[in-house]
């Protein structure tokens, strides 16, 4: 194991990196309680200083990944702040693809959908049904393992496919606690894509 320092708020901790990739690493610290999710600290050993911030925290494990990570800029926006970044042209954004299952709900109708992406601008799924209406506002439950998040969503955008329509909702809001279920999960799926290629 290489060992590896963290320094967070004029402390420094010890820490031992049980994994690592361009995107995200897993470390284990001791003594780490007043490291908490979200939290930014810096990385260093005798190779590179590096900020990262802490995605997951859980029994002297840690999940990091760098500070300007696109899975930080995944939180529920404004309709304007959307507009404008759909209009700025040739800039490209990180999508995550998922397989998940999901609940949206509207007065007391529950539809089961599939939730294919996540990015910046909300959140990809799809379904086989006509019944979804653009501009309205859902709640919804996304089932993330052994976790449940819930939101609320807008569609803003459908698209026909050959066997489904594939529809894209912006978060209209989410708590701080599902935002970070929602990070963990998104970067856990993707680590075990990268594991399966």
């Amino acid at each position: 194991m290489k060992d590896i320092q963290l320094l967070h708020k004029g402390k420094v901790y010890q820490a031992h990196v049980g994994y690592e990739q361009e995107d995200f690493m897993e470390v284990g610290v001791e003594n780490n309680a007043a490291l908490a999710d979200g939290d930014t600290v810096l990385c260093f050993d005798f190779k590179r200083r590096q900020n990262m911030r802490i995605l997951h925290n859980a029994n002297s494990k840690m999940l990091l990944v760098p500070a300007e990570s696109e899975l930080f800029h995944i939180k529920a926006k404004p309709k304007k702040e959307v507009e404008e970044w759909l209009n700025e042209g040739n800039v490209k954004y990180t999508s995550y693809k998922l397989n998940t299952f999901a609940t949206i709900s509207e007065d007391f109708k529950t539809t089961a959908v599939r939730v294919v992406d996540v990015s910046r601008f909300g959140i990809g799924f799809e379904i086989n049904d006509f019944s979804i209406k653009m501009h309205e506002v859902y709640n919804s439950m996304m089932i993330c393992d052994d976790e449940s998040i819930h939101l609320k969503l807008i569609v803003r955008y459908a698209h026909i496919l050959e066997k489904s329509i594939r529809y894209g909702a912006e978060i209209d809001s989410i708590s701080s606690n599902d935002l970070n279920k929602l990070r963990y999960y998104i970067a856990m799926q993707q680590f075990k894509q990268m594991m399966l290629a």
